[in-house]
């Protein structure tokens, strides 16, 4: 979990003012979900190894302190892992509210207990959109292509999607170590592949037959899209061809496996060839909402990994940001007669910022901290006009 001084905080806020302006061009309307959730919201929503990494919120006052006496569950709610099972929580409770296909954004901070280390923190911010009620692959394709173009309005470009479907890897792993009633730990296992390699892969199935799981790494290695179901190839086809005709790069990644269980179709990810994690992904999770006793809603989203791309983004798309002025007074009378003539300068120059001081001992010092703040401009109070 971190700070951000004024620079990086400013940054952040412009990105994510800038990623919102993108996805309100596509139509898509912004919420709010708490950061605590009921502890059965979060537990068995299929979420992977995030399940583990809850940070969980004892009861309270006497309730607390009857679970102690017994033995029982001491948790009652916890703070949220991602932004996708609060969001099918959150239309199943207002269904009826909402038009349908709905299309929604959230940009919030989710919270994991990770190990920390680069690139993987305790608190991060997701930049996510889905699609709720749209059963086709124009779903898929919307997501990928506004996606794309954040990242491309942000000054991220050359980026590729790769494209998968659960149940092309589900054929695969079924036909290569027969039918699975648990595929979930071979899935863990297969997302590693990019990272540890083959072999270590290998080591991990060890418990598998190991003649099926050389040959499930060798179609993982040369891919082959037929594998899976005639309309399920044909769809992921459909998807491909849509955002190639659209001018996007994209590929077919049968290893492609993402770490959350809740996926049920398509999924992708986008990579960018400076970098060897993604920026982004998501995928098909059809049927989340009746957990929660809604109907089972074709679902689909994407989430752009708001902390890689802040230390990617090109700064200068983004201009010189406002102008900034500082004015330095000496005095009370000084500094009102300033006050005044500052709020009468914001409403005729609404694109700058002027900042009123008092003059600090060390002027040198004070001027080189407004610099490092983005001042453009500092000014000695007397010298500031009247209206």
């Amino acid at each position: 979990m971190r700070d951000f001084p004024p620079p990086d905080a400013g940054l952040r806020r412009r990105v994510a003012n800038r990623i919102l302006d993108i996805y309100a061009a596509y139509g898509y309307e912004v919420i709010e979900t708490p950061a605590l959730e009921d502890i059965g919201v979060l537990v068995g929503s299929q979420g992977g190894e995030n399940e583990r990494l809850i940070f969980k919120v004892l009861k309270r006052g006497a309730r607390l302190q009857e679970e102690l006496a017994r033995g029982g569950e001491l948790a009652d709610m916890g703070l949220r892992f991602d932004l996708t099972v609060p969001l099918a929580r959150f239309v199943a409770n207002h269904l009826n509210d909402l038009p349908m296909p709905f299309k929604v954004a959230h940009i919030a901070p989710v919270w994991r207990a990770e190990r920390p280390q680069q690139g993987r923190y305790r608190e991060f911010t997701q930049c996510d959109i889905d699609i709720v009620g749209e059963p086709g692959v124009a779903a898929e394709v919307e997501l990928c292509s506004a996606t794309l173009d954040v990242l491309e309005k942000i000054g991220i470009s050359g980026c590729t999607v790769r494209l998968n479907d659960r149940r092309i890897l589900r054929t695969a792993v079924e036909r290569y170590l027969a039918p699975l009633e648990d595929p979930g730990p071979v899935y863990v296992a297969l997302d590693r592949l990019e990272r540890v390699g083959a072999a270590a892969v290998k080591e991990e199935l060890a418990g598998y037959d190991q003649a099926g799981v050389a040959a499930l790494l060798k179609w993982l290695a040369e891919g082959d899209i037929s594998l899976g179901p005639q309309d399920v190839a044909a769809d992921l086809r459909r998807t491909m061809e849509a955002l190639v005709a659209d001018g996007r790069s994209v590929r077919f990644d049968p290893a492609l496996v993402r770490g959350m269980g809740y996926y049920t179709g398509q999924i992708f990810e986008v990579s960018h060839p400076d970098v060897p994690y993604s920026l982004a992904g998501g995928g098909r999770y059809d049927g989340m909402t009746a957990r929660f006793g809604g109907p089972a809603l074709p679902m689909c989203g994407s989430s752009i990994g708001f902390e890689r791309v802040c230390d990617l983004v090109d700064t200068t798309v983004f201009g010189g940001g406002e102008r900034k002025v500082a004015v330095t007074c000496a005095g009370d009378d000084e500094l009102l007669g300033c006050l005044r003539v500052a709020r009468a300068r914001r409403a005729r120059d609404p694109d700058a910022s002027f900042s009123v001081l008092r003059r600090a001992r060390n002027t040198r010092k004070q001027q080189e901290d407004l610099r490092k703040l983005g001042y453009t401009e500092i000014v000695d109070g007397k010298d500031f006009d009247r209206p």
